[in-house]
């Protein structure tokens, strides 16, 4: 599902928190600036990374496949909760911490909560993602009372994207937005615990690199 501009960011604020308030039916566990620096984020540059520890603490490679009904593919580390709700993905790294976020707005340490999402680009509309990433996140962080970073301009399998972070005393946040097609950006919005930063965003990135969209 495709939303535009600005609404869109409203709308997916409230359905992450419908969707987390129903979470029960998901299947359970078995800019930088303009002229900034750009970092690779590609296939290939995944390959030097070493292997993810994630927030968990063991491994958690992205290596389970969801497949939408519009044919994206989202990966998630095995033994994860899923959610598809009105085209939103969500994963997490179990039912409690999905449960966790919705009830007290915090995640536990070790715990992670994913969202995917899709928003076209309308006529007119910005194409560059680290302009695009903080007004798709404004509503979300004013709501959460979070301090951003600046976004920071990369690219995701040679596709223009940006990452940006923020926290607050309850959660880390990070969030990805990749150009997937010309008038389309794949959202990614990851938490976490405080403290976790560096953790969560390798896992992001290896999940957000591991996406695949259908050619039309």
């Amino acid at each position: 599902m495709r939303h535009l501009g600005r609404p869109a960011a409203a709308a997916t604020i409230v359905l992450f928190a419908l969707s987390l308030a129903g979470c029960g039916g998901g299947s359970s566990p078995a800019a930088a600036t303009p002229g900034g620096p750009t970092v690779a984020a590609s296939a290939a540059a995944s390959e030097a990374l070493p292997e993810s520890a994630g927030p968990a603490g063991g491994a958690t490679e992205p290596t389970e496949k969801l497949t939408t009904a519009d044919g994206r593919v989202v990966v998630y580390p095995p033994g994860w909760w899923t959610k598809e709700d009105l085209g939103i993905v969500y994963v997490a790294s179990g039912e409690d911490a999905a449960n966790g976020l919705v009830m007290s707005g915090s995640l536990e340490p070790g715990q992670s909560y994913v969202q995917f999402s899709e928003n076209s680009i309308p006529p007119g509309g910005t194409t560059d993602p680290a302009v695009h990433l903080p007004d798709f996140l404004k509503m979300l962080l004013e709501g959460q009372g979070m301090t951003a970073g600046p976004p920071v301009a990369i690219t995701v399998a040679g596709r223009p994207a940006a990452t940006l972070s923020a926290a607050n005393d309850k959660l880390q946040l990070i969030a990805v937005t990749v150009q997937v097609k010309d008038d389309l950006f794949a959202d990614v919005i990851a938490y976490g615990a405080p403290g976790e930063e560096a953790a969560l965003e390798t896992l992001v990135l290896r999940m957000v690199e591991g996406m695949t969209f259908p050619a039309s």
